[in-house]
């Protein structure tokens, strides 16, 4: 079946007659005329009742020309999809990211993302979850970025993607008994009771002997904290991967494996504009090739 033809004949009934639809057409009478009595053939139907006056529709040709709105209707949209992806980013991008997660996180993002799309103005808000939850309350930001959330109906959550986690220790301090089970942990407004501290209740799983040593929500104090002895840590694979490289960090139980989900927030019924769309596309390329 030829588009065309649908096309002719949606033509045909929204202007009434065939003289008017092959003028906003811009062909022939005959030839509009030949083309739906063609489509009538092809579907074994009689579509339209033609009259001096006009055309009305046949029962038949009421249940196609809906299909055909249907199509065309979905034409549209489809255009409009191709051109909103042919659109450079532009303009404000405003979302939250946790302090445990803003200053390891947005910077490696950011950077490709502005050097693909150097006309978006980013606007990112740190803070605990609970201040963030207010931004996007508000309407202040687009979205947030969390690894745990207070519970709100009013958000729309979804996993956005698992990211590996890392128990280390100064390469320096590695041998020190006493110093491997002095854990520098987050600090519990970030984290509900129910889910505190995974790697504290593996240790226990495990029977291993542990104190807090520190606590901090932001994960490059604590890592910076292990670097200068202080205790270990379970950190994100992409924040230390290049320091295990270099061997100024080392891995305490490999074998086992930490990861924590990373949530993507926003309002319900809220549709995320093409600046934020692409942003989350760059936050999982990077993220991964980091990790």
């Amino acid at each position: 079946m030829e588009l065309n033809h649908l096309k002719y004949f949606h033509a045909v009934v929204k202007e009434g007659s065939f003289t008017r639809a092959a003028k906003v057409m811009r062909i022939q009478q005959p030839t509009i005329s030949k083309m739906v009595r063609s489509l009538e053939e092809e579907l074994g139907v009689v579509l339209l009742e033609r009259y001096r006056s006009g055309v009305h529709l046949t029962h038949a040709g009421g249940e196609i020309f809906k299909r055909c709105e249907e199509i065309f209707q979905s034409v549209e949209e489809i255009k409009t999809v191709s051109g909103q992806e042919m659109t450079e980013c532009q303009g404000a991008l405003s979302f939250g990211l946790t302090d445990s997660a803003a200053s390891s996180l947005g910077p490696h993002v950011l950077e490709d993302f502005l050097a693909r799309h150097p006309k978006v103005r980013p606007s990112l808000f740190s803070g605990a979850s609970n201040l963030i939850c207010n931004e996007l309350i508000e309407g202040r930001i687009e979205f947030g970025l969390f690894f745990t959330i207070p519970s709100n109906e009013d958000f729309f959550v979804k996993e956005l993607m698992k990211i590996p986690f890392q128990v280390v220790i100064a390469n320096d301090h590695k041998h020190k008994s006493k110093l491997r089970s002095q854990f520098i942990i987050s600090r519990d407004i970030d984290y509900p009771k129910s889910r505190q501290f995974p790697v504290l209740e593996m240790l226990k799983k495990n029977k291993i002997q542990f104190d807090v040593a520190a606590s901090s929500n932001n994960l490059d104090s604590q890592k910076q904290m292990v670097l200068r002895g202080l205790g270990v840590a379970l950190l994100p694979r992409f924040m230390i991967k290049s320091d295990i490289a270099a061997g100024t960090l080392s891995v305490l139980y490999p074998k086992k494996e930490f990861s924590y989900s990373l949530k993507l927030v926003t309002r319900k019924r809220w549709v995320l504009s093409k600046n934020a769309e692409t942003f989350l596309e760059f936050f999982h390329k990077v993220i991964n090739e980091l990790s």
